[in-house]
């Protein structure tokens, strides 16, 4: 006898499986997770740019397109939040469970699933979420970070640039030349690696253009 059991988080899942006696979704449903089903990889395709679930979960055996395949076309969604993929089989052998991590999945359930496992799945989306979050920050961060790195070293570049035409001294001049042309380097380095500093590359392709050749 199946029992209702209240999960810590309800959850949009989507269940991807051509057979109809699967009994996934029926499962989910009893826990009181909003549930959507697809019986095949496209309709699942379209079901999650539309419905936005928090876990797809995918059979894998499905005639067509299956759920390798599925898996790979839904991370090239944009989404604003991709979904935890969960691959739900029979099989648990070494070259299968390469292949869901070559695919991208993040979870490998065996079948039949119990109502257990899936209240853990919430825990685990959960914490996937709080990871998620923690790793948009840090990024935030760092792009800030090197940001304000960037513009300084323009700055200085500019003053280092000043200097050197407007001293006496050979050897002051050339000191400060040299680092110019380092800044110049670096923040050449940067701008190809960090898409968020283009911006800066008029300002610094007018410092590499006043350095004396």
């Amino acid at each position: 006898m199946l029992v209702s059991i209240e999960p810590q988080r309800l959850l949009r899942v989507l269940v991807v499986d051509d057979d109809p006696v699967d009994n996934t979704a029926t499962l989910l449903r009893l826990t009181g997770h909003e549930v959507e089903t697809a019986s095949s990889g496209p309709q699942a395709i379209a079901t999650v740019a539309t419905f936005r679930p928090q876990v797809t979960m995918l059979d894998l055996a499905m005639p067509g397109m299956d759920g390798y395949e599925t898996a790979r076309r839904i991370q090239r969604l944009v989404v604003p939040k991709p979904p935890v993929l969960v691959a739900v089989s029979g099989h648990a052998d070494i070259q299968t469970t390469r292949r869901l991590a070559e695919a991208g999945f993040d979870l490998h359930l065996a079948k039949p699933l119990e109502i257990s496992v899936l209240e853990e799945l919430s825990l685990l989306v959960d914490e996937m979420g709080r990871l998620a979050d923690r790793a948009k920050q840090q990024r935030e961060r760092q792009q800030q970070a090197t940001l304000v790195l960037a513009r300084s070293s323009i700055e200085m570049g500019d003053v280092l640039l000043q200097v050197a035409r407007t001293t006496r001294m050979d050897a002051t001049r050339d000191r400060c030349l040299s680092k110019v042309r380092r800044i110049c380097d670096r923040l050449i380095f940067w701008v190809e690696r960090h898409p968020h500093l283009e911006h800066l590359r008029d300002d610094l392709e007018d410092l590499i253009l006043r350095l004396p050749r």
